[in-house]
């Protein structure tokens, strides 16, 4: 880079920021930008520091049509303007914060998650198109996100997901065949939460998966589905088991105290429908859907459901100890259980306790 290039620039910046029209100063800005990429591998720390404060000094004299296109510009790029490139991720506007959010490796996982814990989907979805996301910014994203940006973390391969965050999409997935088979194509997915994903997808969406699995993986799931077929030929007895149990609940009254009170019993006496039949009077979803979750091969549902009615620990995991099966094959599941069901916090369990209640209604 010629050694007077960037002080005359400077020269020339100077006086377009002083007398200079908009049309001026977004033409320095092109200039400079075209000066920082050109000789991007020559400059030194310093002068890439320079460049930096250039650059985010000019951003707030030009138009926001300019400022995307810069965006655009500097987002692969690997040696750049550190500072402007968080200006920039942080913008309100998509078309200028998208492109950095979506490709800049400038950007850290702190970074980020601090963008993705108060930015709107849209920002969700850029970051979610990132060629790698670590556990704690898909996390986030999972957390935060609508079923959009469930769809876009799900269908990338290269982002990593905590048993947590893999949990909570096989629940968002319930009712939505794209993220149903985007999930049934992941390789990550834990064999239980596979179980699961299986139980409640449609036959549309199980045809096509076992059609795309490899030969020696449509076994494994024709083996699974016929495991599920099995259980479903006992679900109208376990029906009438429900209506009955939720009788039996709906006569103690509206007292929810007594009800929540009569939930560790009913899990150590291995009441199950009258169990789901209480969870589902103390959380306002379907039985239809409680019966599901507490079903299921994941245990993660039932602890969305225990936190959303706030139920300590101790009650928790009398609940989570009485699911069917629990004795003979997840034992191992339920102690894990304690660590996530710390970590839950009562807004996410409430976040996807809605979520339920809406796809009730809509159906």
């Amino acid at each position: 880079m010629p050694s007077r290039a960037v002080p005359s620039l400077i020269e020339e910046l100077e006086s377009a920021m002083v007398s200079g029209s908009v049309e001026r100063r977004t033409e320095m800005m092109r200039r400079v930008t075209d000066l920082f990429i050109n000789n991007n591998e020559r400059l030194s720390g310093d002068q890439i520091r320079l460049f930096d404060d250039i650059i985010a000094h000019l951003i707030s004299h030009i138009e926001k049509r300019a400022i995307a296109e810069l965006s655009v510009r500097l987002a692969p790029i690997a040696r750049g303007p550190v500072d402007t490139i968080r200006q920039l991720a942080r913008d309100d506007e998509i078309r200028i914060s998208g492109p950095v959010l979506a490709q800049s490796e400038l950007l850290t996982d702190a970074d980020l998650i601090e963008i993705a814990g108060s930015k709107s989907d849209a920002h969700l979805v850029r970051i979610a198109q990132r060629a790698n996301l670590s556990e704690a910014v898909t996390d986030v994203l999972v957390e935060r996100g609508d079923i959009d940006v469930a769809n876009e973390v799900a269908a990338n391969q290269g982002a990593h997901f905590s048993k947590a965050g893999l949990s909570k999409l096989v629940l968002l997935s319930d009712g939505n065949d794209r993220l149903t088979e985007t999930m049934g194509l992941r390789a990550d997915i834990p064999p239980d939460l596979f179980r699961q994903l299986m139980a409640h997808a449609t036959e549309a969406v199980r045809e096509r998966l076992v059609a795309r699995a490899k030969p020696e993986a449509q076994e494994t799931i024709k083996k699974v589905l016929a495991d599920i077929g099995t259980q479903f030929g006992r679900r109208s007895t376990r029906q009438r088991d429900l209506a009955e149990a939720q009788r039996s609940i709906l006569a103690l009254g509206q007292d929810t105290e007594v009800i929540r009170s009569r939930l560790p019993a009913l899990a150590e006496g291995h009441r199950i429908p009258e169990l789901i039949a209480a969870l589902s009077v103390l959380t306002g979803v379907a039985i239809e859907i409680v019966d599901r979750i507490v079903h299921a091969p994941s245990v993660y549902g039932t602890m969305v459901l225990c936190r959303a009615i706030a139920l300590d620990w101790p009650a928790a995991h009398i609940v989570i100890r009485g699911r069917p099966g629990v004795g003979r094959s997840r034992v191992e599941d339920v102690e894990e259980a304690q660590e996530e069901y710390a970590k839950l916090s009562a807004s996410s369990a409430q976040r996807l306790l809605r979520f339920w209640q809406i796809r009730q209604k809509v159906a």
